[in-house]
């Protein structure tokens, strides 16, 4: 998984910027309610944190928001880390 998720980088891919499609793609998969508890959440989640050099502000703003209305719903043990350390740290500033 974690491989499919580097594919969608932008080193992978030659971006200056991660597409807009990319991001609203993946904030669509993590809020089908079947993410909520997959051990695959987290590691989609990571995305954020790998890519957030290359996350327009739009996107981070965006992201946010998901977190802020999804992120509590996330109940695997990787998931809820992730979820804080993108609410507390720096990656969606």
């Amino acid at each position: 998984m974690q491989d499919a998720i580097n594919d969608l980088g932008c080193l992978e891919n030659g971006w200056k910027l991660v597409p807009d499609e990319i991001v609203k793609q993946l904030l669509t998969l993590l809020e089908s309610e079947h993410m909520y508890e997959s051990h695959l959440t987290g590691h989609v989640l990571n995305f954020f944190e790998f890519e957030s050099r290359r996350l327009s502000a739009d996107q981070k703003t965006l992201c946010t928001a998901f977190l802020n209305a999804h992120g509590d719903k996330f109940t695997d043990v990787h998931s809820p880390q992730v979820v804080s350390e993108l609410r507390h740290d720096d990656y969606l500033r």
